[in-house]
């Protein structure tokens, strides 16, 4: 796993593959803006580091998924997760997550925690 700004993150954004390379850049854009923001990225996904995304999550108050595909990602941080707040970019139709939107969807979940 790779994981980065996490310590003190009150969003963690959680992404593989291309969404994990425009999640970092978000990460960036939103630390700019006062949003604490952390990227917890799995390198594989089975088995599922499970007990590393309990212990990065378990400061954050929310968790969103960007991923590229309909939300397998998704369910399986909201397995592990039990009870946190997990919100979800799916896209499917080949055009990539731009790291705006990602920021703008972390940021509006740090908002609404406050």
């Amino acid at each position: 796993i790779v994981a980065g700004a996490c310590d003190d993150a009150e969003v963690l954004i959680v992404a593989i593959g291309i969404s994990a390379r425009a999640a970092t850049r978000a990460i960036e854009m939103c630390r700019a803006r006062g949003v604490r923001a952390g990227l917890f990225r799995p390198i594989t996904l089975w088995p599922f580091p499970e007990n590393a995304l309990r212990e990065v999550a378990a400061k954050a108050r929310a968790v969103l998924v960007p991923e590229m595909n309909a939300g397998q990602l998704s369910l399986e941080v909201e397995r592990i997760l039990g009870g946190k707040r997990v919100d979800a970019i799916h896209r499917y139709n080949g055009e990539p997550i731009a790291p705006a939107e990602i920021a703008q969807r972390a940021e509006a979940l740090a908002q609404e925690k406050k």
